[in-house]
């Protein structure tokens, strides 16, 4: 099937961080829609349907919020993919709208962490990585180990992704943290797992964003001449792995690229900047090379290059990305889409991407034990 053409029409979002008990789940929501909805000048009456992305959100959260924001009624659907649940719900809606189902959906993605987890998140009871210790701050030092191993990298190169990415979120004013810090304090941050260390790992925060999807009819109904355009949505997950393998190999990631360049014919050449779920500093540069925006192996190098940087060849996370925008973990892949969108649409301010015309966003969630990962999202946007 081929699907219409279907857009982004405007985007909202909270500063993520940690908000006091009494700002709810449903409160963060509806804040970000209302946001996005009055960005691209809709009412409640306009939206059609509405797709939400939570992990941690109970029952039916996506109608709790809509209830607050006038779509009682309205089709409502809930999406948990772990990290990539926001992007999942994306991706639903992306498929409603090109299909012709809808003209004017909302996008949702809201979690409150910080009143429920302690420490990292938590593994499923049956989670048999997880009983053997083998958990993600485990499996990512695993990773870097690796890496420094088999390529010659440094622990300040892959420290540098840390350096940068803050950097970036100083101009981001709904980042979690808004200051930069120096490579130094990423070295010698509190160890999590030898050799990463805090400042290697994204933190628990709360947070929610969300875009208005549009068909070429909805931003006629909108008066809304040009926006930019979702050229896709891919969603791969896991294969199941024998052997030992390599860490590396970012294989789900390489399926995941390979889809969202055969959905929006287009290729890694033509990407001018990317939102890399950085879950820690290691995974940016790995998932990168897997996606074949860097060669494999020279990822570090480049980084500290300044390849990736604000200013580079090929910027990674301009909005600071999940080690200082912050992980909210069902609000992270529409916060990626915000983010796309602003610098799509020139709205950036001190962290635009100088003539981005295409962006790529990229979410990784969950794993499950004997395979390579859980769920992957690509979304491609074009100006």
């Amino acid at each position: 099937m081929t699907l219409g053409a279907v857009h982004v029409a405007g985007a909202g979002m909270i500063r993520f961080g940690k908000h006091p008990r009494e700002v709810t789940l449903e409160t963060m929501g509806a804040n970000a829609a209302r946001d996005a909805m009055n960005d691209a000048g809709v009412t409640s009456a306009d939206i059609e349907a509405m797709y939400v992305g939570h992990v941690f959100g109970g029952p039916v959260a996506g109608q709790r919020i809509g209830a607050r924001i006038g779509l009682a009624g309205k089709p409502v659907s809930n999406h948990e993919n772990y990290c990539s649940s926001g992007a999942t719900a994306l991706r639903e809606a992306w498929i409603a709208v090109g299909a012709g189902l809808y003209d004017l959906v909302l996008v949702i993605g809201v979690e409150k962490m910080t009143d429920r987890i302690k420490g990292g998140v938590q593994p499923d009871p049956g989670d048999l990585d997880a009983a053997s210790g083998f958990i993600f701050a485990a499996g990512h030092a695993l990773s870097a180990r690796r890496y420094m191993s088999d390529y010659g990298a440094t622990r300040e190169q892959i420290a540098m992704v840390a350096v940068k990415n803050h950097a970036h979120s100083v101009m981001n004013p709904y980042a979690h943290y808004q200051k930069p810090v120096a490579l130094e304090e990423v070295l010698t941050a509190r160890p999590i797992a030898e050799p990463l260390g805090l400042l290697d790992c994204s933190p628990i925060s709360d947070g929610a964003a969300a875009v208005i999807v549009a068909s070429p009819a909805g931003l006629r109904k909108l008066g809304i001449a040009t926006a930019p355009r979702i050229a896709g949505c891919a969603l791969v997950s896991g294969t199941v792995q024998s052997g030992l393998g390599d860490v590396n190999e970012e294989d789900v990631s390489r399926r995941a690229g390979e889809e969202i360049y055969r959905l929006s014919a287009l290729g890694a050449e033509d990407i001018d900047f990317v939102e890399m779920h950085d879950c820690f500093t290691i995974a940016e540069i790995v998932r990168l090379e897997g996606l074949g925006l860097l060669p494999r192996g020279e990822g570090a190098r480049l980084t500290e290059a300044g390849h990736t940087s604000l200013g580079g060849s090929m910027p990674v996370n301009p909005s600071g990305g999940l080690l200082s925008r912050g992980h909210p973990v069902g609000a992270t892949g529409v916060a990626q889409i915000c983010e796309l969108f602003w610098q799509l649409t020139g709205r950036a301010g001190g962290r635009q991407v100088e003539n981005a015309s295409t962006g790529l966003a990229y979410c990784k969630g969950g794993s499950v034990s004997g395979t390579d990962g859980a769920s992957v999202t690509t979304v491609v946007m074009t100006r």
